[in-house]
């Protein structure tokens, strides 16, 4: 796809700028609500803190988050930040 916008004013592109980001915000809460049905309050799930792997349990599906219950405490994250244990996994 080829656009030209050099010739368009100030007030389209700030327009056509806010049509952009609008699209985009669409698309990515799309995705963070397929990835949240993949999980389930209970599972566990692993995510990088700090440069080391951290591992937990869903404890609560928010709408845009899912709530991790840890040893350190209780976490905020996106799906996209997770990944989910298999049960052959969880013993080690």
């Amino acid at each position: 796809m080829n656009f030209d916008i050099d010739n368009l004013s100030k007030e389209k592109l700030l327009e056509l700028n806010h049509r952009i980001v609008e699209r985009l915000k669409y698309l990515s809460d799309r995705e963070t609500l397929g990835l949240l049905g993949k999980f389930r309050v209970g599972d566990v799930v692993e995510f990088r803190n700090e440069g080391t792997m951290t591992r937990g349990t869903v404890i609560r599906i928010n709408r845009k988050t899912l709530s991790i219950r840890t040893k350190e405490g209780r976490w905020n994250l996106p799906p996209q930040s997770l990944r989910k244990i298999k049960e052959s996994e969880k013993t080690k």
